[in-house]
């Protein structure tokens, strides 16, 4: 090959070469990714490396940039109040691809105007209620986890990854309860937390609802055994005891042929019978009825009384069995 087409070559390569490596998009974004609290400011920069620039800036609906003959682009928002930004860089070249575009991913976020819970006056165990998360005026929807506690026990969590509203919205979420007796009481808390990845601020922000208690209500249980037998010296006394939980507290009555030495007293959840002088005609079976709204819990006490004739007429005839019996080991001993 003659030395003149060799050089030809050379710069037909180098050239097409140029043209291969200009005809490459090359935009980029720092930072690639920025969370913005609604209102807040904000700076972004857009640049390329190649050469053949005509011009770089953003088209965004708010705070547009166009700078000819230059390689960088600055997007500079000293307030973001707009939630349909969507800003882009684009790029002018000489060469083909004459114009290069790129999106930037940019989220911007707003707290809760306010977490509540809505739930029903009271709950009955063992019986599944509703209790609402209410979050109102969020941003974005896709970003938001909304969790429900009882105390410090996470009872449900939802979440709303696939809503791509950039708006504020309004969310409801409900939870399914299924209350136990351990739960009268409680205090249930909503709590909605922003997830905004590892641009977004640390830790991840979240607003709760005022703590509401949430009565459980059931029907009384007895706290000591249903059914009891009790004994006592005729002309003595004796306190017959009934008591049960429940929500409401329950209230009691006793079942008896009344007496005038048989007195009733309920206080601080414990009813009882005070049988002062007791004789034979208080010897019977005491029913103890304890009950609210929901239920009913019964309890049998047998109270035996046992008269002093009766106590002096076994002591007297074990005595005289043990005569005898010492009397009979002495003669078959001789």
């Amino acid at each position: 090959m003659e030395p003149g087409a060799l050089l030809v070559c050379v710069g037909l390569l180098f050239f097409n070469s140029k043209r291969v490596s200009s005809a490459v998009c090359d935009v980029n974004i720092d930072p690639s990714r920025v969370v913005v609290r609604f209102g807040d400011p904000l700076t972004v920069n857009c640049s390329t490396t190649r050469e053949d620039v005509l011009g770089a800036g953003w088209e965004s609906s708010v705070s547009p940039v166009n700078e000819p003959d230059s390689k960088i682009a600055v997007w500079n928002v000293s307030s973001l109040t707009v939630w349909d930004a969507e800003p882009k860089c684009f790029i002018n070249y000489n060469n083909e691809p004459r114009q290069c575009v790129k999106k930037l991913d940019l989220v911007i976020y707003k707290y809760p105007e306010s977490v509540s819970l809505i739930a029903p006056d009271f709950m009955k165990i063992g019986v599944e209620s509703t209790i609402m998360c209410q979050v109102l005026d969020v941003a974005p929807a896709r970003y938001v986890s909304v969790k429900l506690y009882k105390g410090d026990e996470q009872l449900g969590s939802r979440s709303f990854t696939h809503d791509s509203t950039r708006f504020p919205v309004n969310e409801s979420i409900p939870f399914p309860v299924t209350p136990t007796r351990t739960g009268n009481g409680a205090e249930y808390t909503c709590v909605a937390e922003l997830q905004l990845g590892p641009e977004g601020p640390k830790p991840n922000p979240e607003k709760r609802s005022p703590p509401l208690k949430i009565p459980v209500v059931y029907k009384p249980s007895l706290l000591s055994a249903a059914e009891e037998n009790v004994e006592v010296h005729e002309g003595g006394s004796i306190v017959l005891k009934c008591s049960a939980d429940g929500n409401p507290a329950p209230t009691y009555e006793w079942k008896y042929p009344k007496a005038d030495n048989v007195q009733e007293i309920t206080k601080d959840g414990v009813s009882t019978v005070n049988i002062t002088r007791a004789s034979s005609s208080n010897a019977r079976v005491y029913e103890c009825h304890a009950k609210n709204t929901y239920g009913v819990a019964m309890k049998n006490i047998t109270l035996n009384v046992s008269s002093d004739s009766a106590q002096w007429g076994r002591s007297h005839w074990t005595g005289i069995i043990g005569v005898v019996i010492v009397a009979t080991s002495v003669i078959v001993f001789i």
